[in-house]
Formats: C-alpha cells, structure tokens, sequence
C-alpha cells in the first residue's frame, strides 16, 4: 500500500497540504483558464503545433462555441474543451485528457471532420434566390484536431520517446503527404522527461509547465526571460482566485484524483482478474471487468451513481444496471 501512495501522488495537487502556489493547468478549471486565453493559446499554438510551418506565427486567435450545432441530434450535442479560427481561417479544437477514454481517436476523428464538413456553405431555402450562390469547389481549409494528453496514447515502438506525435493523410506506401488538411497533434505529457536544468525552448517551457507547475512554488529562473510563460504562471497563480474560483478549481482536483483513482484500480485489477483465470486477457477486455468491480466498490462507499458515470465514462443508466444486477447476483 506504500508504494501504491507513492506512485498516486505524481505532480497532483493535494489539497490537504494546501491548494500550491500554481494551478493544475491539467485540470478543466486549469486547462480553461490558460487556453480561454487568446495570447496563451497563441504562444502554445506558435511554440508546439505551428512549428511545421517555418517563418509563421499565429498572429490571431478567434474563440469558436465549444458546442457544435450539427444537423443530427449527436452533432448537436458535439462539445469540446477548447475551438479557435487563426487568422488564416484555419479551425484547431485543443482537447485534455487525463484518462483514457473509450474511443477517444474516434472522437478526434468526429470532431475535426464534422468541422471540415461544416466548411461547405449553407444552401439558401427554398423560395430564396438560389442563383445568387456562388459555386464552391471544395476549397477546404486545414483542421488541427490537438490532444494533451496525461497517459500513453501511441504505444508503438516507433513513437517511443516521441512527446508530440503528428498525423496526417498519408500514401501508405512511399509515405507523402495524401492531404494537409486534416491534421492531428498528439501531445504526450508521460514522455516529456526533461528535467527543469535541460529545459531550452519555448516548447520545452509549455510542456514542463503543463506537466509540473502545480507541483513548483515559483517560476522557474530559465523561464523567466520569456514573457509569454511569465504571464502563464501569472495567470495560474492561486493567491488571484476568488473564493468561488477556489471552490471550483478544489472540486476539479478532487474529480480529478478520483479519476486517478478509478484508472490505477481498472489496470491493476486487469492483470489480477487475468492471474485468476490463468490467462493473458487483453487490456480493454480486463479493464471492462474492473470497471464493474470498480462501480460496485465506488456505490458501496456511498458515490453517487452520477459521480460514478463521470468517473468511469459510463451513462448513469450503465451503472444503475450494474448495481441492480448486482443485487440480483447478475454481476
């Protein structure tokens, strides 16, 4: 049980030992703090995604609703963390992820391409004066589609040690460029291991700032001559929140944690559930069955049956079935 403790406390923020100089930026209060900002989203996206294109800088940022108004009752429900248009007309979502979720590279993939489908013009109604359209040929802008991610996401051998993977439509065979205009960034914050000394560029600062700063107590001294991250640490600084802020961001850490919690139960009772069987089952099918087991504990300590579906990615139906079940020794 010790060394479960030691592996659980990371760089999260504990609010027994109080709230920390910074805020988690990890956190959706954190994450929305930081990138809500138009001269933050432009530094990271300059520093970490733009750096493809040599000679650019993002000079404008237009905030897009998180909310996708679709024609389909599920694209109406469309919601991501974060959407702007740069000055180049360009739309890029910025999604966190402490967890994994279920199908997440499926809802990437939702996102960006409803946005591209979303590019062709609306067609007038019927009565209106269709000849005034113009003709469209299919002139797309590009789509970034950036996930942060806090666990391994690209596991092949290949992307080992890689911290940012980018993806493109590719020709399988000699490897070119099919299109550029749908795009995906995945920022993997588990293989960003430089230690503050080794930290050189200014995509270096914003992945060691995203990964530790709730864990340091001042802005570190090499990052100092850079304004743009002065003015991150500015913005995460705790002693600014007012006290609904604080109330907000202390129920963010708490979910958050819980959510920890939830992942290193499901991994770690995968593999027992597998020793018990004698059998190597596969990760998804061992975490299934934790999640069961991991409902079951979480209601009998008195979660709600809400906290539980947030936690776990399940509907409050799934774990309403789960316990009725279990009653009738189902589960």
């Amino acid at each position: 049980m010790a060394k479960k403790s030691k592996k659980n406390n990371g760089n999260k923020c504990k609010f027994s030992e109080g709230p920390g100089v910074f805020i988690n930026p990890r956190t959706d209060f954190g994450f929305k703090r930081v990138f809500n900002n138009a001269s933050m989203m432009k530094s990271f996206l300059n520093s970490v995604i733009m750096v493809e294109r040599p000679g650019y800088s993002v000079r404008e940022v237009t905030f897009l609703p998180a909310e996708h108004f679709g024609e389909t009752r599920m694209e109406h429900i469309v919601i991501t963390d974060t959407r702007c248009r740069i000055e180049t007309g360009e739309d890029i979502l910025v999604e966190m992820q402490n967890a994994q979720p279920k199908n997440f590279v499926e809802r990437l993939l939702f996102y960006s391409t409803y946005l591209i489908r979303s590019q062709a013009p609306k067609r007038r109604r019927k009565g209106e004066d269709r000849e005034k359209e113009k003709p469209w040929n299919y002139d797309l802008k590009a789509v970034y589609a950036v996930a942060i991610v806090n666990y391994p996401m690209i596991k092949s051998v290949a992307a080992k040690g890689m911290v940012i993977d980018r993806i493109k439509l590719m020709h399988e065979d000699t490897g070119e460029v099919f299109s550029d205009k749908l795009n995906f960034v995945i920022v993997d914050l588990t293989k960003f291991d430089k230690k503050e000394e080794e930290l050189e560029t200014q995509e270096d600062f914003w992945l060691y700032s995203l990964k530790h700063a709730e864990t340091l107590a001042k802005c570190p001294d090499r990052m100092k001559e850079d304004e743009a991250i002065r003015e991150l640490y500015d913005i995460l600084r705790t002693n600014k929140l007012t006290p609904e802020e604080m109330k907000a961001y202390y129920d963010n850490v708490i979910s958050m944690e819980k959510i920890s919690l939830f992942t290193d139960h499901a991994k770690e009772e995968g593999i027992e559930i597998g020793k018990e069987e004698g059998i190597e089952i596969g990760e998804e099918r061992g975490i299934e069955i934790a999640t069961v087991r991991f409902v079951i504990n979480a209601a009998g300590r008195g979660i709600p049956a809400e906290e539980i579906a947030g936690i776990t990615e399940l509907t409050v139906g799934q774990v309403q079935t789960i316990l009725r079940n279990k009653k009738t020794g189902e589960a």
